[in-house]
């Protein structure tokens, strides 16, 4: 039997997940029909099928991106929730008692590594963030680096980088002397999106008339339409609910592993036949991209910048369609 590759693993976990998940709710929901004897039991029963399911998690840590493992982490939180929010609503409260209100001493060295620890939160728009996370969102008509976040980073060995609800903008996220473990990329309109090297995933949701440009090991697109790719992937890359793709191969990465940028997966297309929702771009528009990309790199203005991000844009995405011949 073929072992499965991380990609694929990672696909079956997330969809093994999303099923739990859904049968635990489900069992949340059933509660407020059962015998209030009988509750003690079910909810221990649910309370179980949770820890389970983090095991599970914690297992599948090898292969999934990191990105995914904080929102499986936090599904996982808001189900731990939801179980003590049903408990109280439907098991009735202890009786009062007296209590010793002597508190416990909590060795220095204890209560040092309890602020040194940061758990991600979770922003107004539902991602989770962390220190470590370099976000960039509600901007149009910018130009957005790494030297422009407000943070300090000096002290970061690897960072996460969130763009979110960007329009007529150019991202240049350059590899330095921080190392960028994934980027996440959501609600995206009309940008060029510039990275080095990442270590772990790329991921996107929400991605329309853009271009975007990237060497990771996990490469994952949903509802993506209008987008060309300049692309090093070093596991098969993965499209859903997307359309009007077009990929090259970006060779300048220095790297002696494979790249599978010609080697999507789309999960909305079963059939043996060649997917129709992307295809390998020409090389005439290959040479425009470079070039585009070559003066992007080449000017340090951020008027001129923007300017030469929009033209590439507009030299990308012709009123004709893009699966059409070029």
């Amino acid at each position: 039997m073929t072992e499965k590759t991380a990609t694929e693993a990672s696909n079956d976990f997330w969809q093994e997940f999303k099923a739990e998940r859904q049968a635990i709710e489900d069992q949340l929901v059933t509660s407020k029909t059962l015998p209030k004897a009988e509750l003690p039991t079910h909810f221990n029963v649910v309370l179980q099928q949770i820890n389970s399911l983090e095991k599970c998690l914690t297992k599948a840590t090898d292969f999934i991106p990191s990105y995914d493992e904080r929102q499986f982490s936090l599904q996982i939180k808001n189900l731990n929730e939801l179980l003590e929010q049903t408990k109280a609503e439907l098991t009735p409260k202890a009786k009062f008692s007296f209590k010793s209100r002597k508190k416990k001493s909590v060795p220095a060295d204890a209560a040092c590594s309890l602020v040194v620890s940061s758990a991600p939160t979770v922003d107004a728009d539902g991602d989770i963030v962390s220190k470590a996370t370099v976000l960039f969102k509600d901007e149009q008509g910018s130009v957005l680096t790494l030297d422009d976040a407000n943070r300090k980073m000096s002290n970061d060995k690897s960072i996460d980088i969130l763009i979110s609800n960007l329009k007529d903008c150019v991202v240049i996220l350059q590899e330095g002397r921080t190392q960028i473990s994934a980027v996440h990329i959501k609600n995206v309109e009309h940008c060029v999106i510039y990275c080095d090297k990442i270590e772990g995933s790329v991921l996107t949701y929400g991605l329309t008339n853009s271009v975007l440009i990237t060497a990771c090991h996990q490469f994952r697109m949903h509802d993506a339409h209008s987008v060309n790719l300049m692309l090093h992937v070093t596991s098969r890359p993965i499209i859903e609910d997307s359309d009007y793709i077009q990929v090259c191969e970006w060779s300048k990465i220095s790297q002696t592993s494979t790249n599978y940028f010609d080697q999507i997966e789309d999960f909305n297309w079963l059939k043996k036949q060649a997917s129709p929702n992307w295809k390998l771009m020409s090389q005439a528009k290959i040479q425009t991209l470079c070039n585009g990309l070559e003066t992007l790199r080449k000017d340090g203005k951020k008027e001129a910048i923007l300017s030469i991000g929009m033209e590439l844009l507009t030299s990308q995405f012709a009123k004709s369609s893009l699966i059409s011949p070029d």
